[in-house]
């Protein structure tokens, strides 16, 4: 038996073991998929041997800490600097990806919205863990998404701005504090604080990648969130699960919301398909972890 889990804190909510082990028991293959609960990012590495992992995937606040930790990193994930699945290789040593990014870029066109221009979209598609979902992707002929706004800094705020810079949509990242500043501007991608934000400027897509959701609050007061709402196409919460203050706003205001269940799935598709090579059926893939993850959604 082989062994494979997601880390966290927190971490009970996560559907990950549910996604993965659907898929794993269906192929009949010899892994297990748990959780796990780390109390410091700089127990992951350790621990990480401890377990006798040959994957797994990271989630809040530990996507910087696997950036380090691994011995290498895809061309996406260093892009990026964050890392969410790490990946023990046959000569044992850890390499890092991040499957954040596509599993957002595949959302947006699976939910039938344009990004960027062909061309950014087509090279896009060309990361090793891009190319693990292709075979569900088209440019979509809905509405284009033109310009975006990001809440937050962290490392699932790092994989949707280039993401969508790669994409060859314009974005903006605001954020509480300039910690991560110079991270975006060394990619010429724009950064300003909360208090910076000009709330009558218009984004088709507004994204909110701050914890706020978890706290069941708001990313930024509500006089300056509802008038960017207004003016925009989409608004993503990457939380998913509950209706969040975020989504009940964007509701209120009359703005599309999708929230981060597809995202979810995406991503684990894509870290899957990472762990184990000869799974091979993305569309077969997708269908049950939608179908798993609607019917644990529900319990």
């Amino acid at each position: 038996m082989r062994y494979l889990c997601v880390f966290g804190n927190p971490i009970a909510h996560s559907l990950s073991p549910l996604l993965h082990n659907a898929i794993l028991q269906s192929y009949k293959l010899p892994y297990l998929y748990g959780r796990f609960m780390l109390d410091s990012g700089e127990n992951l590495g350790t621990t990480f041997d401890k377990l006798d992992l040959c994957g797994a995937n990271i989630t809040l606040p530990f996507k910087e800490h696997a950036y380090l930790v691994a011995h290498s990193l895809s061309p996406l994930a260093k892009r990026i600097g964050a890392v969410n699945t790490l990946v023990r290789t046959t000569s044992g040593k850890i390499c890092g990806y991040n499957t954040d990014a596509p599993g957002f870029i595949a959302s947006l066109l699976l939910s039938g919205f344009r990004l960027g221009s062909a061309k950014g979209l087509e090279e896009s598609l060309q990361s090793e863990e891009m190319s693990k979902l292709a075979p569900l992707l088209e440019q979509s002929s809905g509405e284009h998404i033109e310009s975006a706004l990001i809440l937050g800094a962290g490392g699932s705020a790092k994989a949707l701005a280039c993401a969508l810079q790669e994409c060859g949509t314009p974005v903006i990242v605001a954020n509480r504090s300039s910690k991560h500043e110079a991270f975006f501007t060394q990619r010429q991608i724009p950064y300003c604080l909360f208090d910076e934000l000009d709330s009558s400027a218009r984004f088709d897509l507004i994204i909110n990648a701050t914890s706020s959701s978890i706290a069941q609050a708001l990313p930024l007061p509500e006089s300056s969130l509802r008038p960017l709402l207004t003016h925009s196409k989409l608004a993503y919460d990457l939380m998913y699960g509950t209706l969040t203050p975020f989504a009940h706003i964007s509701k209120e205001c009359g703005t599309a919301y999708k929230d981060g269940a597809d995202m979810l799935i995406l991503q684990a598709l894509s870290a899957l398909r990472l762990f184990c090579p000869q799974l091979d059926d993305t569309p077969r893939i997708y269908t049950i972890m939608r179908s798993v993850f609607t019917q644990g959604r529900r319990a």
